[in-house]
């Protein structure tokens, strides 16, 4: 990390708020990295900021955990919510925006959760792969500035190369939403920006950036093979999102949704908890949020005729639907519990299930507000 970085976060964040500072870094890191991957990667940090501030690991890596997973089920370009914004016909700058908007308020609330469960499960790295359970202590061992030379040296790139393969992307998009929206005319920059602003383009892009400005000194060997283990990860992305789209036309071309419509319109709750339902069902019984907001975006779009709600809001609620139980079948429950020492169930549930559950709580909340205000 440079020297300039680490000015700048702790100016921004201070010490002693080391769980602010990881919730915001895996809230920014989820959006071009998969929450499972990124907790295995940053664990080791994690441990490290343990030992030298004292602060129990749970509570650390639970914050990391809350600012991966909001991103990842809110914020495109992560496969949920851009399946959910192309199956309802939702743009994708807009869809970046709602996330956005909506996770922020999310992360408020847990963080103060996760410093609380730091407390009642206090435990640090011994380091030899185990940890020491013990009664919490308010104490602040050392400064953050041991945390390099605990992780080691290494020559990392600046902090303008190492974000800009996610910024560079988000920017192009924005761009041509709000040009859109401003009733873009015709001629060649038109042509340019609506290009460039194509997901599908600029996703593309920050892949060239990234491998020119990350990798570039790499044995091109070793490039290839990351590339490669990458195309493997997301190979069953694609499959699921494929799916999850003849299915949504399955649904459209059977009648079905009419009847779901018309039974839709007649239930006694808000139309806007609908995809949040739906979702909730799916994470709870498959276990994957992918999935859950695939299927959910599925179900509802042959009902869009039937209620009366904004594309984009039902967009979301599929999406903050899908973070909700977080339990046994999900990978990331077993990743998270096995990499921190969280043996006793009640302490899992305590962690990974309670915060899946508030975070969906405040986003049922944010929803029900947004629809009073975006029709």
């Amino acid at each position: 990390m440079s020297e300039s970085t680490r000015m700048m976060l702790g100016l921004a964040i201070g010490k002693k708020k080391e769980e602010w500072a990881l919730a915001i870094t895996g809230w920014v890191v989820s959006i071009p990295v998969f929450a499972d991957s990124a907790i295995v990667i940053f664990a080791p940090l994690v441990k490290a900021m343990s030992s030298v501030t004292g602060k129990s690991v749970v509570g650390l890596a639970l914050s990391l955990a809350c600012g991966l997973q909001l991103t990842h089920c809110l914020v495109p370009p992560t496969p949920g919510p851009l399946t959910a914004a192309g199956l309802l016909g939702v743009d994708v700058g807009q869809m970046i925006m709602i996330g956005i908007v909506i996770s922020i308020p999310m992360l408020l609330v847990i963080v103060p959760y996760c410093k609380w469960v730091g407390k009642k499960i206090y435990q640090i790295p011994t380091g030899d792969g185990e940890y020491e359970r013990k009664e919490f202590k308010e104490e602040y061992l050392k400064s953050m500035d041991e945390v390099e030379k605990l992780m080691g040296e290494k020559n990392l790139p600046s902090f303008g190369r190492a974000i800009a393969p996610i910024i560079i992307p988000i920017l192009l998009i924005f761009i041509k939403t709000f040009w859109n929206l401003l009733g873009s005319g015709e001629g060649m920059v038109n042509t340019v920006i609506c290009l460039f602003g194509e997901p599908i383009v600029a996703l593309a892009l920050g892949t060239v950036i990234a491998i020119y400005g990350l990798v570039k000194k790499e044995d091109n060997k070793r490039v290839i093979n990351i590339m490669d283990t990458a195309i493997k990860d997301t190979g069953l992305i694609m499959l699921i999102t494929g799916a999850g789209g003849s299915l949504g036309n399955v649904i459209k071309v059977s009648g079905i949704g009419d009847v779901l419509g018309e039974a839709v319109v007649g239930l006694p709750i808000p139309a806007i908890l609908i995809p949040f339902i739906i979702a909730a069902l799916m994470r709870l019984a498959l276990g994957s949020a992918t999935v859950a907001i695939t299927t959910a975006a599925s179900l509802t779009a042959p009902l869009m005729a039937s209620i009366s709600v904004s594309p984009i809001l039902l967009a979301a609620s599929c999406c903050v639907g899908a973070i909700s139980f977080s339990y046994f079948n999900d990978s990331g429950f077993w990743v998270f519990n096995g990499m921190f020492g969280l043996h006793e169930l009640k302490d899992q549930v305590k962690c990974k299930t309670a915060v899946s559950l508030i975070m969906a709580t405040v986003g049922v909340v944010e929803l029900c507000i947004l629809q009073l205000v975006i029709h």
